[in-house]
């Protein structure tokens, strides 16, 4: 019996900097935000993309790979979601006079860039809020561990039979279905998804991926119904076809060779900000210095996959089935409780009707999903040091940069490109 109480005596022990939250989280210290751009226009002109479909794609008011208006818009909205939670969190009143606690971190693109203007409006548009970046075109090593727009596995194997939402897709393309469909459209010159598969499925996993999250944006950025998808787009079927870009991501993104060359880098640095405003100070500088409250990441899809792979952790909503919409965030909370320090990581997502309408404002347009990973579950914030040992394992060291890449701060968006 003596034995008995005294192992439990030692479980309460080493348990205590978790039950310390177990009631209540504490104090919120410091949020840091990965969070994908607003809607944009497809990678591909129209006419690139029309060797896989019957009909034409619809044209878009900007050239490709830009942030559209309405995406600015949404931008917009969500800064001001984000602006609510802030204060009723205590992070940041809105007053100006604070404004130095937020700092906006964005990608050299100049979508990320115009994303950051746009959610800088919605955060404080009356306080001067400012961005951090590389010049526009100029590689973040934050953002991508190699010069380019997406760190791609080109070598993923795809095991298995093709998804039946490929056959959506494929028949959504050709406006028909079967052999004969297929047959017609090969003979008229359009290439069909399997076609890829000759390089294997992971190629046509690709290409399928891609297109889905082209019709997503067409629906995301509000266009006519009978636009979207030539009339077959509505809010179910987006639903069903992003299952294949979430699916290619779970193939090409967040396997752990890739995630570790393409992630540790960008984790490394929100690790050691979590730690240095939970007084820990080590080798890799923090993201910002320690008057910030919140840090936004204004990066890519891929920066979301990446880091959700590194961390071995996955997210998924049946009402939001797009695990990386525009806006969408991968959210570290730091939070401090008689002085222990844990950490909660959850995904906020924007329904895909909300960003349709570019308005976060009303109530469930904007899905919070507690994330798992590790030995920290989703239910409670995970003590600092249990969260940094997994980290820990999961970062390679080689493809960390202790410095922060150099930015200068932008007050405004660089304007249009690709």
């Amino acid at each position: 019996m003596r034995r008995r109480w005294l192992l439990s005596l030692l479980a309460i022990a080493c348990a205590l900097p978790l039950s310390v939250f177990a009631k209540d989280t504490g104090t919120l210290k410091l949020e840091i935000v990965l969070i994908r751009h607003g809607v944009r226009s497809p990678t591909s002109a129209p006419e690139a993309l029309g060797k896989y479909s019957r009909e034409a794609w619809p044209a878009w008011p900007v050239e490709p790979g830009v942030l559209t208006e309405h995406g600015a818009q949404g931008m917009q909205s969500i800064g001001q979601y984000y602006r609510e939670r802030y204060r009723a969190d205590g992070l940041w009143s809105g007053d100006c006079a604070q404004a130095s606690h937020i700092v906006v971190i964005a990608d050299s693109t100049p979508r990320n860039r115009d994303s950051a203007t746009a959610l800088n409006k919605g955060l404080g548009a009356d306080c001067g809020l400012g961005f951090y970046a590389r010049p526009s075109g100029e590689n973040n090593r934050l953002f991508h561990y190699q010069p380019k727009d997406n760190d791609d596995a080109d070598d993923a194997q795809v095991a298995g039979k093709p998804p039946a939402a490929l056959s959506l897709l494929q028949d959504i393309l050709l406006g028909c279905s079967g052999d004969d469909c297929r047959k017609a459209a090969q003979a008229d010159g359009r290439k069909l998804l399997l076609d890829d598969a000759a390089g294997g499925l992971a190629k046509a996993m690709k290409t399928a991926g891609s297109l889905s999250e082209n019709l997503m944006l067409e629906y995301a950025q509000g266009m006519p119904l009978a636009q979207v998808a030539w009339g077959k787009g509505d809010a179910a079927t987006i639903g069903r076809l992003i299952e294949l870009h979430n699916l290619q991501f779970a193939q090409s993104k967040k396997p752990l060779p890739l995630a570790q060359k393409s992630a540790s880098n960008l984790l490394a640095h929100i690790v050691a900000s979590l730690d240095a405003a939970s007084g820990k100070h080590g080798d890799v500088e923090p993201l910002s210095d320690d008057g910030a409250r919140v840090v936004f990441l204004i990066g890519h899809d891929t920066n979301l996959a990446q880091i959700g792979g590194l961390l071995g952790t996955q997210w998924h909503s049946a009402t939001q089935p797009d695990d990386y919409p525009p806006g969408g965030a991968l959210v570290f909370d730091l939070w401090e409780k008689q002085g222990h320090y844990a950490v909660r990581v959850h995904a906020l997502l924007p329904m895909l009707g909300a960003l349709r309408d570019a308005d976060v404002s009303h109530a469930g347009a904007v899905v919070d999903m507690p994330v798992a990973f590790g030995d920290c579950h989703a239910t409670a914030p995970c003590p600092i040091d249990t969260f940094r040992r997994w980290t820990t394992k999961r970062i390679l060291s080689s493809e960390v940069e202790a410095t922060m890449p150099q930015m200068s701060r932008s007050a405004s968006a660089s304007g249009k490109g690709s």
